[in-house]
């Protein structure tokens, strides 16, 4: 079932995933923040609260040290009265068994008809948080004070933590504002930016739809900044391009191939039909020969169609290491049985990556495509040798040549061209388009030329040749006749 396409699935989940991002990153700031902010708050009033108790210190181990309950209450209103307090701000606050002095005794007097409920006059020793009635939450710093062994009484300082809370609430309510344009700056940075992002992904998604409906010319073009998302559009119309020349190559493949076999089997229906309404044994017997003449050449034409799908399928070779010099006299050796030609053969020494059998069929299509082009007793000349790291292989005739206009078509599959040379190896015309399949297969190239009046000459350059590392005997140049 075929996905259709819609707009605002991958432009919505990057624009959600944006302001996500934004809004984790945003709570993150205000958390930390907003608790920053209370630590540094409560740090503070625990300095102020310590500063206090440090300065009753000094009243303690100043001159008249402190040793009965009447010379702590006497302490302890000089004490008070010395300071100067906001009805909000700081609250002392020291008790003794038999008396209470504080700076706030409206406070205090509230705490004392809590009883035993009031967090503030029973605070244990040290910083703690205590709820007053009148005050609300309150910081408490606790400190016994004792003469010797013996405790005369206590003393309590408290600030209120509203400070703490009106901070933290402005912090809030800043970043309930920030949060909220931060959102807003969000969604439309992820709007655009996921618009950027997606055009060319959504333009090779709709390139897709349309390859896979069939259109195979479209393309989707630069795409601008050098990132992996146009590498990526870069190589999605690279590879558009091959599949492109695939499919016309397979286009028109099969309907050569398909006018190319319909003329054999028809010839074969007609011969077989006329063999079967003939009664004379002679007749019957060339009839059969015949038959089986052109079951061979369409035996050789699926065989060299099987040869051009292994090429487009890249398994045509398979390479390994060939002894020139034994490889080319065996070629010599079988020269003759091209036909009654002049074969001239100048071998190479040395190694040859290469397959063998494929290389072998390269040479004998283009022998057998100059022992066509010429005339009994015509020259065929093959020449090798080695030439920086390649090897470079010659196959001329003295035939009537090939066309200028037609040169560039001589490789073409189902070729056959018109003039002097108007057949290709095996009638097919797919003798010279397998011989530069496997010559390409190889990293090599293939190419044709043809001067006036001097017949047609192939040319074959083949990679990873190797000079020989003895030089051999030389044999000089051999002729082969039938």
């Amino acid at each position: 079932m075929r996905r259709r396409l819609t707009r605002t699935g991958l432009r919505s989940r990057l624009t959600i995933a944006i302001a996500a991002v934004s809004m984790v990153a945003t709570a993150v700031t205000f958390l930390a923040l907003y608790g920053g902010t209370g630590s540094r708050l409560r740090a503070q009033l625990d300095s102020q609260l310590r500063t206090q108790v440090t300065e009753w210190q000094r009243v303690e181990s100043g001159p008249g040290r402190i040793t009965t309950e009447a010379e702590l209450r006497s302490a302890a209103k000089r004490f008070i009265a010395d300071q100067s307090y906001h009805a909000e701000s700081l609250i002392v606050v020291i008790q003794t068994p038999g008396a209470t002095i504080t700076n706030d005794p409206e406070v205090i007097a509230s705490e004392q008809r809590r009883g035993s409920e009031s967090e503030l006059l029973h605070a244990p020793p040290g910083l703690t948080t205590a709820s007053v009635s009148e005050a609300g939450d309150m910081r408490v710093l606790t400190y016994p004070i004792a003469s010797g062994t013996r405790r005369l009484g206590t003393l309590r300082v408290a600030v209120p933590l509203s400070p703490v809370a009106s901070a933290q609430a402005s912090v809030l309510r800043t970043f309930v504002i920030v949060g909220g344009l931060v959102l807003i700056a969000a969604a439309a940075t992820g709007v655009l930016l996921a618009g950027l992002l997606s055009a060319p992904l959504r333009r090779m998604a709709r390139i897709a739809v349309a390859v896979d409906a069939g259109d195979m010319s479209r393309r989707v073009g630069h795409v601008g900044g050098g990132d992996e998302v146009a590498a990526l559009a870069d190589a999605f119309d690279r590879m558009l391009e091959r599949l492109e020349r695939a499919f016309k190559r397979q286009r028109e493949f099969v309907s050569d191939a398909s006018h190319e076999l319909r003329t054999p089997l028809t010839v074969l229906r007609a011969q077989i039909e006329m063999l079967d309404s003939e009664s004379d044994p002679g007749e019957r017997h060339e009839a059969t020969r015949t038959l089986l003449r052109r079951v061979d050449a369409l035996d050789r034409l699926v065989g060299d169609m099987l040869t051009l799908a292994s090429a487009e399928a890249g398994q045509l070779i398979e390479p390994r290491t060939i002894d020139l010099y034994g490889y080319f006299e065996d070629l010599r050796r079988d020269l003759p049985l091209f036909g009654d030609r002049r074969f001239e053969l100048r071998p190479a020494s040395g190694t040859l990556l290469a397959d063998p059998g494929r290389l072998t069929q390269v040479l004998r299509n283009l022998v057998r495509n100059a022992v066509t082009h010429t005339q009994p007793g015509g020259r065929i000349t093959i020449k090798a040798r080695g030439q920086d790291g390649w090897l470079l292989v010659e196959v001329g005739d003295d035939g009537p040549g090939i066309p200028a206009d037609q040169l560039e078509h001589i490789f073409g599959r189902f070729r056959r061209l018109d003039g002097g040379r108007s057949r290709d190896t095996g009638g097919a015309g797919l003798g010279l388009a397998i011989a530069r399949a496997i010559v390409e297969a190889h990293g090599g190239r293939i190419t044709a030329e043809s001067p006036p009046g001097r017949g047609a000459r192939f040319t074959v350059l083949l990679p990873s040749y190797r000079p020989p590392a003895q030089r051999r005997p030389e044999t000089g140049a051999g002729e082969a006749h039938p």
